[in-house]
């Protein structure tokens, strides 16, 4: 899910991958941290991927803009599956391959607020991506892309939790990833998120960036390494109830990363990220687990 920064509006809400950031009451297209060592992975082999993403957040506590917990009750948990289907063509443009993604995500959410408590379980905002990957060789990618997020989840203004979003984003991607089978790996991809209007609310959130990050060593059929993410917003929340500063988020999360390869089109991933940096978002813990496979 997409949910880190939580304000304190009536109607507070969540999107696709268990992380909220800088946005309308928190809310955000994109899911900070979700790329782990998929960041820029683009398989130079054509053809249909599947990846399965669980992923379990949980935050008690939601900071201010100076990184300071609010003093309030306040809890989320929430449980996301996504659903991603990449597929990589043969068609080259300019040296590079064409492929496009889907990301189709379903959250169960559980949040509590000094003004309540709410549940909901449903489909979020489904994403699709297109791009090119160049590989020049074995071990070195480039990728560039862009996604648009639709607002296509459960969205209800008068309820405290909400998995969709209501509103559009467009998100240029720009990502490098090395890989040496028995060595060095590392991935990043860099994003701004563009976001419309919430026609309900009359409210847009601000640009926002996000730096996905992994560095690991390969060995035999395991790597070991550190995942995470920064995020910026660059420019402040429109809208009605706009905070006098401008409802900006800030978050740094790190963690351990642990991969199993049981052959080079089968993969299972764990990780855990925790928010060591927090400024108008919630702070808390992220685990996943990741099951990559090629049709």
């Amino acid at each position: 899910m997409k949910f880190r920064k939580f304000g304190l509006a009536a109607a507070l809400s969540a999107t696709t991958l268990c992380q909220a950031q800088a946005a309308e009451n928190g809310n955000t297209q994109y899911s900070p941290g979700s790329p782990q060592f998929f960041a820029a992975g683009i398989p130079p082999y054509p053809g249909l991927y599947f990846l399965s993403q669980t992923n379990y957040f949980t935050a008690d506590r939601t900071n201010d803009s100076n990184g300071d917990k609010v003093p309030i009750d306040f809890e989320v948990k929430a449980l996301a599956e996504t659903f991603r289907f990449l597929y990589v063509s043969d068609i080259e443009i300019g040296g590079a391959q064409l492929w496009g993604q889907l990301v189709v995500p379903v959250v169960h959410l559980d949040m509590s607020l000094p003004f309540g408590q709410d549940t909901t379980l449903g489909l979020a905002d489904i994403t699709t991506s297109v791009g090119l990957a160049w590989h020049p060789d074995r071990n070195n990618t480039f990728v560039v892309g862009v996604d648009v997020a639709m607002p296509t989840g459960k969205y209800d203004v008068s309820e405290i939790a909400n998995i969709g979003t209501n509103h559009w984003s467009v998100q240029p991607t720009v990502g490098y990833h090395y890989s040496d089978p028995q060595g060095l790996e590392l991935g990043a991809t860099a994003r701004l998120i563009f976001n419309t209007e919430n026609t309900e609310t009359n409210y847009t959130s601000g640009t926002e960036f996000v730096l996905d990050y992994a560095v690991g060593w390969n060995f035999d059929k395991w790597r070991i390494g550190a995942v995470g993410y920064y995020l910026e917003q660059l420019s402040d929340d429109d809208g009605p109830a706009v905070a006098a500063d401008g409802h900006r988020g800030k978050g740094f999360a790190i963690g351990p990363s642990l991969t199993y390869s049981f052959n080079p089109g089968l993969q299972l991933s764990a990780s855990w990220q925790h928010d060591v940096l927090a400024e108008n978002r919630a702070q808390g813990d992220a685990v996943w687990v990741n099951f990559a496979t090629k049709f």
